[in-house]
C-alpha cells in the first residue's frame, strides 16, 4: 500500500496543468489576504477563518488530481488486469488526494499569513482579543479540517462512480450549494406544517452536514463542536469509502 501511495503521489507531481492550477489557487489566497491590509492582526485571523470554507469547494479538484484522469488513459484498466486490489487501488488514491489536500491546506496557511501579517495593524492590540483570536482559529480549524476530509471523500466516490468527471462535479458542487447550504442555513417562516416539517428534517440533519460548520445564520443553532465535526467527517468518509468500494467492485473498467 506505501509503494502505491508513494507511487500515485508522484504521478500528482508530475502533471504540469495540475502544478498550474495549485498555484494559480495560491495566487488568489495571495490576493484574497490582500483585501485586510491594515487591519488589526486579530481582524486578519478571523478572516483566515471565515476563509476556510473555501477548503470544501477544492475537494472535487483533488478527488480529480488523485484520479488522474486514469479512465481516459487506461492507467485504470492497467491496474485492475495487473492484479492490483481493488480496494488498494480505491483507497490509495483517495489517501493521495487526502495528503495532496493537507499539503494544499497548509500551503493556504502559510501563503495567507505570509501576506496578511506583515501589512496588517500590529500596535494597541488588546491581548484578550488576541488570545481570542487565537482560540478562534485553532477551534475553526479543528473544526474545518474533518469536514475537509469528508468533502474528498464524496468527491472521491464521485469521481469513480460517475463516468463523466463533468457529471461529478456539477452533483459535487450542486450538492453543496443547493443541497447543504438549504438544510445548513434556510430556516423556513410560514407554509405551516410543510414549513415545520422542512424545519425538522433541517434541525435533524444539520449537525452531520459538511457545511454546518461554516454557515448557520439564520437559525439558533449553535455551530458544531470539534468533536462533533470530527464525528462527521469520519462518518462521511467512511460511508463514502463503503459506496465507492462497492460501487468499484461491481464497475466493468474499459
Amino acid at each position: 500500500m506505501l509503494n502505491y501511495l508513494s507511487a500515485e503521489l508522484w504521478r500528482m507531481t508530475r502533471r504540469r496543468l495540475d502544478l498550474i492550477w495549485c498555484a494559480a489557487y495560491l495566487l488568489l489566497v495571495g490576493v484574497v489576504a490582500l483585501s485586510w491590509t491594515g487591519a488589526p492582526l486579530h481582524q486578519t485571523m478571523e478572516g483566515f477563518r471565515d476563509f476556510l470554507v473555501i477548503g470544501l469547494y477544492l475537494g472535487y479538484p483533488l478527488a480529480a488530481l488523485a484520479d488522474g484522469e486514469a479512465r481516459r488513459l487506461g492507467t485504470l484498466r492497467n491496474e485492475v488486469s495487473y492484479g492490483l486490489p481493488w480496494g488498494r487501488i480505491y483507497l490509495g488514491k483517495l489517501c493521495s488526494a487526502l495528503l495532496a489536500g493537507t499539503v494544499l491546506f497548509l500551503l493556504t496557511a502559510a501563503v495567507f499569513f505570509a501576506v496578511g501579517f506583515p501589512l496588517s495593524e500590529h500596535r494597541q492590540i488588546q491581548p484578550d482579543r488576541l488570545l481570542l483570536a487565537w482560540a478562534g482559529l485553532l477551534t475553526g480549524t479543528l473544526s474545518a479540517f474533518p469536514r475537509y476530509i469528508g468533502a474528498v471523500g464524496l468527491a472521491h466516490l464521485l469521481c469513480f462512480s460517475l463516468r463523466s468527471s463533468g457529471l461529478g462535479a456539477v452533483v459535487y458542487y450542486g450538492y453543496l450549494t443547493f443541497g447543504e447550504l438549504f438544510l445548513s442555513a434556510a430556516q423556513i417562516h410560514g407554509l405551516g406544517p410543510l414549513g415545520l416539517l422542512i424545519n425538522s428534517v433541517a434541525e435533524a440533519v444539520r449537525p452531520y452536514l459538511l457545511t454546518s460548520g461554516f454557515f448557520t445564520y439564520g437559525t439558533e443553532a449553535v455551530p458544531p463542536g470539534v468533536l462533533e465535526s470530527w464525528i462527521t467527517g469520519l462518518l462521511w468518509l467512511l460511508l463514502t469509502s463503503a459506496v465507492g468500494l462497492v460501487l468499484f467492485r461491481r464497475r466493468e473498467i474499459r
